[in-house]
């Protein structure tokens, strides 16, 4: 399988899951919505706010946080080619290994 096909599928399950939890409505939904959204230095994460992006450039391993000159959260991200990527004013959410397949 190609590392875009295992992006898309990773990135697809993701945001299903983030989905489903922002709009379930249980408490058991709200707990596993606010775990998605505690991306930690490591994680694999995917960014939610930008679908029209190809998922290869969404999702990636979380680097590095930090800020820029304008104060804007900023983040590096290594994708699952290994290429950088910096994101910054986006919304990143944690992929946990059950949503990978």
């Amino acid at each position: 399988m190609k590392v875009e096909q295992v992006a898309e599928i990773i990135d697809a399950n993701a945001r299903m899951a983030y989905k489903h939890a922002y709009s379930g409505g249980t408490h058991k939904s709200e707990e596993q919505r606010k775990r998605m959204e505690q991306v930690e230095v490591n994680d694999l994460v995917t960014v939610t706010l930008s679908s029209h992006v190809s998922a290869i450039n969404r999702v990636g391993y979380l680097r590095e946080k930090f800020h820029d000159k304008h104060n804007n959260e900023c983040y590096l991200i290594e994708r699952l080619n290994g290429k950088l990527a910096e994101w910054s004013d986006c919304k990143l959410i944690k992929v946990f290994e059950s949503y990978v397949f």
